[in-house]
């Protein structure tokens, strides 16, 4: 009787935490960007001045993934409502880091994140209508 109480918890408690997490953070999330979009916009160019011109340019394919950063973590630079990146999806971008192999690194990685704060701010304004 003791063994099957303790499932009967461990099953309860286990869908519990399994209703409290994010959808940004649950791996079972799928975001409605298509397939075709993320292989079309795969090899555009990204130009750390420009995040405007390479968001236009992303949402011509209808690409509306946002920028993933590595830090402590998956950071999303910029973005504040993380419940659109189960909507549309996050593209992460390898080589940043929390890690610096370098000073170039490092200034490299801080450039990308002041673009990747633009890029997402401005994407969020437009998916979110404002």
């Amino acid at each position: 009787m003791r063994v099957l109480i303790v499932i009967l918890f461990l099953s309860l408690s286990s869908t519990a935490v399994a209703e409290t997490i994010p959808c940004w953070k649950n791996p079972d999330t799928i975001p409605e960007t298509k397939q075709i979009a993320v292989l079309k916009t795969h090899l555009l160019p990204i130009n750390l001045e420009t995040p405007e011109q390479d968001l236009k340019e992303r949402v011509s394919h209808e690409d509306y993934r946002f920028i993933a950063i590595g830090s402590f973590g998956i950071d999303y630079p910029g973005l504040n409502n993380k419940e659109l990146l189960c909507t549309y999806g996050f593209r992460y971008i390898t080589g940043t880091s929390d890690a610096l192999e370098s000073k170039e690194h490092g200034s490299l990685i801080q450039a990308f994140k002041g673009y990747a704060v633009k890029y997402n701010t401005k994407l969020e304004g437009m998916l979110s209508g404002k």
